[in-house]
C-alpha cells in the first residue's frame, strides 16, 4: 500500500479463528499496521479492566470486531461493549461483522446485540452466509435488508460480498453500489481491502464504490 498505512485495532487474537481476527490478519498482508486486542488463547480468560482502550484505538482508523463476540463469555462480552464506547470517544470508526455462529442458533442473540450498538457503528458487514438468516429476523426482503438498515440504524456504510460471484453490494448514504470484483478473492480479503481502502478514498459515493473493488497488490 502506498502512502501512511491504515492503522487497525482488531477485537481478536493472532491465529483467532474467529471472523475478526481473520479479517485483521489478512490486513497486516495487504500492508496495514494492526494492534490485536486480545493476546490469550481463551477468550474467558483475560481481565479486560487492564485494556488501555485510549492508548489502542486513540491512533487507529478502524476498531474491527464480530457480531459473535458477546457469545464468547462474560470477559468477551464486557470487552465487546467497552471496545465499541471508547472508539466512539476516541475517533476510531468501528467496522462490525456479522456471521453465522459456529452455534448457529445463537446467531438471533448476536444479531440483536449488534441492534443494541447499531448507532455505535460506522461500517455494518453482513457476510453472505448470514444475510438470508438475518433478513429472516428483520422479516425484511434480502435484496432490501442493507439499505433498510442503513436508514434505520443510521449506519453510514452496510455492505456484504458474494466470494462465488464476486460481487459486492454497498449500501451508503448516497444510494447503492453493487461491484464486480476482479480476481478470486475471499471474503476476508475483500473487507481487509475495502477497509484499507476507504480512509484514502473517501465516504463520497464513486470513492466507496472504488474502495469496493479492494485492489490491492
Amino acid at each position: 500500500m502506498e502512502g501512511m498505512p491504515i492503522r487497525i485495532a482488531g477485537l481478536g487474537r493472532i491465529g483467532g479463528s474467529d471472523v475478526a481476527s481473520s479479517v485483521t490478519e489478512e490486513a497486516i498482508r495487504i500492508g496495514a499496521e494492526v494492534d490485536f486486542i486480545i493476546e490469550s488463547d481463551q477468550y474467558d480468560e483475560f481481565d479486560q479492566g487492564l485494556i488501555d482502550w485510549r492508548t489502542i484505538l486513540g491512533n487507529k482508523h478502524w476498531l474491527v470486531l464480530s457480531s459473535d463476540g458477546p457469545l464468547f463469555g462474560d470477559s468477551m462480552k464486557s470487552a465487546w461493549g467497552s471496545s465499541l464506547t471508547f472508539a466512539e470517544l476516541e475517533g476510531c470508526k468501528s467496522a462490525m461483522i456479522v456471521g453465522v455462529p459456529s452455534e448457529a442458533d445463537r446467531l438471533e442473540e448476536a444479531w440483536g446485540s449488534v441492534i443494541d450498538r447499531i448507532r455505535q457503528v460506522n461500517l455494518l458487514f453482513i457476510s453472505n452466509e448470514a444475510l438470508e438468516e438475518v433478513s429472516k429476523i428483520e422479516e425484511i426482503p434480502p435484496n432490501l435488508l442493507l439499505g433498510e438498515i442503513r436508514d434505520r440504524g443510521a449506519v453510514p456504510i452496510v455492505c456484504t460480498f458474494d466470494p462465488i460471484e464476486g460481487v459486492a453490494e454497498v449500501s451508503h448514504s448516497m444510494g447503492r453500489d453493487v461491484v464486480e470484483v476482479e480476481g478470486d478473492m475471499g471474503t476476508e480479503r475483500w473487507l481487509a481491502g475495502f477497509l484499507c481502502a476507504l480512509p484514502a478514498s473517501g465516504y463520497g459515493a464513486s470513492a466507496v464504490a472504488i474502495a469496493a473493488r479492494s485492489l490491492f497488490e
